[in-house]
């Protein structure tokens, strides 16, 4: 006895002699013909059925398929590997350098390329941590990190969003946070009255029940970011 089809097979199997039909006859004119609605509705099942059956499979209800859709992308991932230890052999320094600053600049959203913009000429802006403290003393609890002014100053589009920037470009390493600059008192001010900042202070307040406490610090470009910058400024600036 021939194996049972499956029962998503067995739909588009008929679906497809449908479709035949309806595509000799034409979709919008076979609708107008006995028998054409009930066919077209017959190709959408189909349709809806294939494709249900494709998210089950993929969610893992189908192990042969999981695994081989594991397995291609475990795949796909030792062949990137492999691609980059062959360059790692065949890239000389130079290269290699160029290989760093294109992954770096990849990685940047716009407002993260202003930022940097804002730092190339060797501006220094202010920084300041947002932590909480019980008067009875004990560790700090930070709430915000890397709020600066160089957003401001950079005209980002997300504002709101500037520690979070610092943060990343920190982590790719163009960036480095350094130590309060005294003779920057008044910016550090105006940076203390910015909404997120505020925001952050009134969680110390009001949901820890701490006492606001600020870390000052300053952020330039780091000695990478240098480099960075001048291998990926655009021409026109």
């Amino acid at each position: 006895m021939a194996e049972e089809r499956d029962p998503v097979d067995r739909v588009v199997a008929r679906a497809g002699r449908l479709a035949g039909w309806l595509a000799r006859t034409g979709w919008q004119a076979a609708g107008r013909l006995p028998g054409g609605e009930a066919a077209q509705r017959q190709v959408r099942k189909a349709e809806k059925a294939v494709l249900d059956q494709v998210r089950k499979r993929l969610d893992g209800e189908d192990p042969v398929l999981a695994e081989t859709v594991v397995n291609g992308e475990a795949d796909e991932v030792r062949s990137a590997m492999a691609g980059l230890l062959r360059l790692s052999t065949e890239l000389d320094r130079e290269q290699g350098r160029r290989h760093v600053f294109l992954s770096i600049v990849r990685q940047l959203v716009p407002d993260e390329a202003r930022i940097l913009a804002a730092l190339s000429d060797g501006s220094v802006y202010v920084l300041v941590h947002v932590a909480g403290r019980s008067a009875l003393g004990g560790p700090q609890r930070i709430v915000l990190r890397n709020a600066s002014s160089v957003g401001r100053a950079a005209g980002v589009m997300l504002p709101d969003l500037v520690p979070e920037y610092v943060t990343r470009l920190a982590s790719l390493g163009v960036v480095q946070v350094g130590p309060e600059d005294p003779t920057l008192g008044a910016q550090y001010e105006i940076l203390l009255t910015e909404d997120r900042v505020r925001a952050a202070e009134n969680e110390v307040r009001t949901v820890h029940k701490l006492s606001p406490r600020y870390a000052r610090r300053t952020l330039r470009l780091s000695a990478l970011g240098i480099q960075f910058w001048d291998a990926a400024r655009p021409r026109a600036l």
